[in-house]
């Protein structure tokens, strides 16, 4: 019985982690010291985190889900540049 209960749990938990690395992205980050600012447009739920350094840009998010398109500017608002890869 404690057998099952073990396989199931460690199941679980693999399964978890497979979902975590495929949907898990980067989202909206950069803008820090000069670089280029990247956004997304998410489908699924966009998180926002938070950083309390100033270098490291103004907005940090991950997506959870697929990510349809993304964006790069130059400054946070500033032109559209084309993304690095």
């Amino acid at each position: 019985m404690g057998s099952k209960t073990l396989r199931n749990t460690l199941l679980v938990v693999a399964l978890y982690a497979v979902a975590g690395f495929l949907l898990v992205r980067e989202c909206a980050y950069g803008g820090g010291m000069g670089a280029a600012y990247k956004t997304c447009e998410c489908l699924g739920i966009e998180w926002e985190l938070y950083d309390s350094r100033p270098a490291d840009g103004p907005r940090k998010t991950i997506c959870i889900g697929i990510i349809q398109s993304t964006t790069c500017y130059r400054f946070e608002g500033g032109p559209v540049i084309e993304c690095p890869r």
